[in-house]
């Protein structure tokens, strides 16, 4: 009895012996298989078209799959790839999968300025794992076609057409000649233009100097009046004229610098050449009440306009030189006067 027991505990003894060995292999193989997925590496290859016109750039990504703790060894391309210039260059990584690995994928644009069949050469890579075992892997090799932009059909260049001749109907030399008359022409009209107005100034001005003050003086008051400023409400602008006026002809008719005097100096001025009195006395009124218009914006007696304006008329019909006429003073003040003109016309 005791050996049938002791011969059934052994059994039972074997029993989980064996299934423990069961159980051990069958975890022993995922781990084997992990293990040698983890020490791969992979590298793939496309682009975005096979078929490309000249100048053309297309992508050229490579996807590369390595272990987690590998040290990729990449290659130096510079600027070109097997013949194909590089435009740009990216690179996106690495990111970690859920296998444990590791992916970088690179991004070329590339393109190409010859004709045919050109293939990208397989791109070699390597890794160095933590052990210091090096891995090595080659991707494929992808061929480009380059067409030309040219119709395949057309297998010759030709040369340029040479220029054509446009017939003209003057030829250019007349063209220049012509164009030369005309700078010259106008030119001449300007210079001639330009000589009339210098002439014609000096003339007016000469008139003008010869004109007795009392004159001149009258014709700026017509002008004044027919301003009409009074009429406008602009008395200061009115007045301030008519003081310039008054001073300009007190200056040229006693020969005093009228102009720069204030008022008091300017009455003390004409007091000493002896002037009448009821004349001193009416330059005087005139230039105080301008004098108030202008700095104290007096506001004088609403009257009509020809009132100041005849008032200094008359100041300059009293103040104003008496010419002694002789039996040739007509024709002296007018054909003297005529003469020196053309004489200054000729001068100049």
């Amino acid at each position: 009895m005791k050996v049938m027991e002791l011969s059934s505990v052994r059994c039972r003894y074997r029993l989980r012996l064996l299934v423990g060995l069961i159980f051990c292999l069958a975890y022993a193989r995922p781990v084997v298989a992990q293990q040698n997925r983890t020490d791969s590496l992979s590298v793939t290859v496309a682009v975005d078209q096979e078929r490309i016109t000249i100048a053309d750039a297309f992508q050229y990504v490579v996807t590369v799959v390595s272990p987690l703790e590998a040290a990729i060894r990449w290659p130096d391309t510079g600027k070109t790839l097997d013949g194909f210039d590089i435009l740009s260059f990216d690179h996106d990584g690495p990111y970690i999968r859920p296998d444990g690995t590791h992916v970088d994928t690179l991004r070329y644009t590339l393109t190409i300025y010859t004709t045919g069949v050109q293939n990208i050469l397989p791109l070699s890579l390597s890794c160095i794992l933590e052990d210091g075992s090096e891995l090595f892997t080659v991707s494929d090799s992808i061929p480009i076609t380059i067409v030309s932009v040219i119709d395949d059909e057309a297998t010759d260049i030709r040369d340029l057409k040479n220029p054509v001749d446009i017939p003209a109907s003057i030829p250019w030399y007349i063209w220049v000649a012509g164009g030369v008359g005309l700078i010259l022409l106008a030119g001449i009209i300007w210079y001639i233009i330009r000589r009339r107005r210098q002439r014609d100034e000096v003339v007016e001005a000469f008139v003008d100097s010869v004109r007795p003050p009392h004159e001149k003086a009258l014709d700026e008051l017509d002008q004044l009046a027919r301003f009409q400023w009074l009429a406008q409400g602009r008395v200061k602008t009115h007045y301030t004229a008519l003081s310039e006026i008054l001073r300009r002809y007190l200056s040229a008719r006693y020969k005093i610098a009228a102009m720069e005097y204030t008022t008091t100096e300017l009455m003390v001025a004409i007091r000493r050449l002896e002037t009448p009195y009821d004349q001193v006395q009416s330059i005087n009124r005139l230039l105080q009440e301008s004098d108030m218009v202008k700095f104290a914006k007096f506001t004088p007696k609403p009257d009509p306009q020809s009132q100041s304006i005849q008032n200094t008329r008359d100041i300059i019909e009293q103040t104003r030189l008496v010419e002694v006429e002789t039996p040739d003073s007509d024709e002296t003040s007018t054909g003297e006067v005529i003469a020196k003109a053309e004489d200054v016309k000729h001068e100049t």
